[in-house]
Parts: structure tokens; sequence; C-alpha cells
């Protein structure tokens, strides 16, 4: 994997007719972060049928539902998709509307890649003909080429099975090409040989004919790895898909990164300004919340508190183990952080850098969440509303959204930089018509979270 693979791009013809699409999209996000390429649509954190109807009906041709399930077990994560997809079946028939599922996950391979486009095809009464892995996300520089999944850090091209993401306490594999990822995930149930594979040279070969015919003759759920290593490659994909869906009464499910979801989406986001994400009259202070323990977020909070006047406090996450004490310690950091705010002052709070391994997968999962639980509990029990939020971190920014902020319904405004989603919160929610940025714990450089918070730091005014 190289620049010249990234850089090059084919003439194909890529137009989509998105006012002509017959399908409303409908995207299963396993964390907030999932928004980072898109603007003007809506997001949902339950599923009952009122908000699932209300997604239906919205006014862009594509809407996200919150499941979390990166921080749920395989049983939960089962159970939350089956109540999804009988609540998609009932209303999509209800309003005679068809639709797509995209299953959004992690662009480094973390989560339940396999189960989740799984159960959606077991709970759908006439199943799927195919589900496409495309993890891609150009913006956070994740490629795939020849099936394997690479990441770029710096000028170098890692494949993800060489990065400390395949180590993941929770979510680690050994495969090194998403073929063989496919089977491991699979737990047996699908062999390497099985999965299908659209290359880099198919797309670019700009054939529509040859995709087309490839397409048409998949079935049974099949499993489909998608190379792509610019926008360039999805587009022709997608142009091809879009004009072969309006033809023909197919359901296919993508279990992909943002990237995927912009190719199909009429409104793909864009970098907002500061004008655009805070009010320059409010006089509180913001809070950053850091749960994400990634080497790369790491980095970004020492550049952050390095570089910054930002007032930094950190939370013992030892301090989870001892459940007598969590509470008088949640409760030091609440009002220490709400003086700050009401002083005009911003707030970074974050986990010590240490992370609590144990060898029970389900042990550290339940570890990631209480460490979790305790920061949402700090932010949401403030008596003062901060002038804006940042939350670093999938689990940390979801529960943050869901239990913290009470959010049902959000609208995504852009990016504060590129792969960092801008919500603003409704009237529902704990602080209504407040910025919420949700910042994923492996995106940008060293400096990036440092460029966001200066965008919104009054200091730089």
């Amino acid at each position: 994997m190289n620049w010249d693979i990234v850089n090059e791009a084919a003439d194909c013809s890529t137009e989509r007719d998105f006012d002509g699409f017959n399908y409303k999209v409908v995207v299963l996000d396993d964390d907030p972060t999932g928004t980072q390429t898109v603007k003007d649509l809506n997001v949902y954190t339950a599923w009952d049928e009122a908000l699932v109807r209300d997604g239906f009906q919205s006014d862009n041709s594509m809407f996200y539902i919150m499941t979390n399930s990166r921080a749920l077990s395989e049983a939960e994560t089962i159970r939350v998709h089956e109540e999804i997809t009988h609540v998609l079946e009932k209303v999509s028939k209800a309003l005679d509307q068809p639709y797509l599922v995209i299953s959004r996950g992690d662009s480094t391979l973390r989560g339940h890649s396999y189960v989740e486009p799984k159960t959606i095809n077991d709970a759908s009464p006439d199943g799927f003909d195919a589900v496409f892995h495309i993890p891609v996300f150009f913006e956070g520089g994740r490629y795939t080429y020849e099936g394997v999944h690479y990441l770029k850090e710096g000028e170098t091209f890692i494949p993800v099975h060489e990065s400390e993401f395949a180590n993941d306490s929770t979510f680690g594999f050994e495969a090194a090409t998403l073929q063989q990822y496919v089977a491991e995930k699979s737990g047996g149930a699908v062999e390497p040989g099985q999965v299908k594979h659209i290359s880099l040279d198919m797309l670019r070969g700009c054939d529509d004919a040859q995709l087309l015919e490839f397409i048409d003759a998949l079935s049974d759920f099949d499993q489909v790895v998608v190379d792509a290593a610019n926008d360039k490659d999805l587009e022709f994909f997608t142009s091809v898909l879009m004009d072969y869906l309006n033809r023909e009464d197919r359901k296919f499910i993508f279990r992909t990164a943002a990237s995927f979801v912009k190719s199909i989406c009429a409104t793909p986001g864009e970098v907002l300004d500061r004008t655009q994400m805070t009010d320059a009259g409010d006089t509180h202070g913001g809070i950053i919340v850091v749960g994400s323990h990634v080497k790369k977020t790491t980095e970004q909070l020492e550049q952050l508190i390095s570089h910054s006047g930002i007032e930094a406090m950190e939370f013992d996450v030892a301090e989870v183990r001892d459940a007598k004490r969590l509470a008088g310690y949640i409760e030091q950091q609440r009002k220490r952080a709400e003086e700050l705010i009401g002083q005009g002052k911003d707030v970074a709070i974050f986990t010590s850098r240490e992370l609590i391994r144990t060898e029970d997968r389900e042990e550290s999962l339940k570890i990631s969440k209480r460490i979790s639980e305790s920061l949402v509990e700090i932010v949401s029990s403030l008596e003062i509303k901060p002038r804006f939020i940042i939350a670093k971190g999938g689990i940390t920014s979801s529960d943050l959204a869901t239990i913290g902020l009470r959010v049902r319904k959000a609208r995504v405004l852009g990016q504060a930089e590129k792969g960092i989603p801008v919500w603003l919160t409704m009237a529902e929610s704990k602080y209504p018509d407040m910025p919420y940025i949700v910042f994923p714990g492996n995106v940008g450089d060293a400096g990036t979270l440092l460029d966001v918070y200066r965008k919104l730091d009054r200091g730089e005014e």
C-alpha cells in the first residue's frame, strides 16, 4: 500500500440520483462517532416506533439510530438488533417505504462486526441477499487494498492487524485480510474462501456491466469485501449500486465505516467555523470529557493541556474498583468542574492513562462501562449549563449523550474538523440547543484536539 494507490483516481461515471433513489438508508451506529462525514440529518438514540417513523419521514434520505453496541455484550447486541429490525420492518411496511441498512462500525475493526449484520438478516422475515464489508474511512486514514485493511500513521501505511487496535481487550483479532477477518469473527460459520471480493481493479476499470453482474449474482446473505482507497472508488461503486437497486428488488446490508455512509448520502458533511458551533454571548466555560485511552488520544490530550489554558482534571480509573469510595469521589470531581465552568473557565476531565486489564473480555467491558458511567455522572449532575461539550471516545460520547444529556433526537450540523461530528441537541435534552462534539478516539493527529478546542476557546477570538 502506498500513496500512488491513494492518489490514483479513475475517470469513471459517478452520477448518483439521490432524489430518485427509492430507499431510505438507516444507519445503525455502534457509537456516536459515525456521523463524522454527513450533515443536516437526524440522529436518534432510541428506536421506539414513533422515533423510527419520524426518521423514515425526515427530510433526508438517511437517518441514524445509535445502538451503542460497541459497549454491549454479544447477547445484548443480538437483542438490540432484533428489536430494531422488527421496528424497521413494521414502519417500512406501514409507510410502503423500502430501506437499506448500514451497520456502521469502527474503521479499525473493533466491534460486533459479524454478529450485527447476521442478527439483522436472521430477524428480517425475508432475509438479505448480501452484506458488504467496507471499513474504509479516508478522513481518518483508513484504506483497503487487495483485501488488506490499512491505517496511515504519519507517512506509513500499517496493516490494521499489526496495529494496537488488533490487540483490543474486547474486540482483538489476528486476521491479516478482511476475508480472514470475517471468517474469524464468524466463529467458523464462514470460511475465508467463501468471502467474495470486489477489487480495486474492478472499480477503477469503470466497467459498469462487470460490477452489475457481480452484484446481481449475490444471494443467501453472501459476504463481500470491497477494496477502496479514495472517494472516487466508492462513488463509482455507489453509483452502480444505486442504479441497480432502483431497477431490482434486492435487499443488502453494509458493514462499513463512515466513508461509505458519505458516498450514499445526499448531504455529505463539511467543516464548520467558530460561529456555527458556539454562542459568543455565553459566559460559562465549556467541558471536554476524555474517556478514550488509545495512544492517539493520549498524545492529543498532552498537546491540549500543554498548549492551552484549559483547566485539567484527572479522573483516577482505579477509583471504580471501590464502590464505597466512588460516589464521594465523583461528587468531589463534579463540584470542582461546576465551580470552574461557573467562573467561565473551560475544563478537561480525563481518565488516568493506565488501562485496567483482565483476561475476561466481558469483565473488561464492564470496567470500561463503569468508568464511562462515572464520567457521565459528573457531567449529568452539573447544575450549570456548559457553553459546549466535547466527548472523546465512542463509549464515553454515547453514554454522555443518551444517559447524561438525555438526548433522544439530535441534528448533525457538520464537522468540527474532518471526521469529528457536531450535533445540536433538541428541546428534550438536559441542555437544549447546545453544540455536542463527538470526538472519536482514533481520529486526527497529535494536535487535532487542540485545534478543535481553539475554535471554541474565547481566548482565541
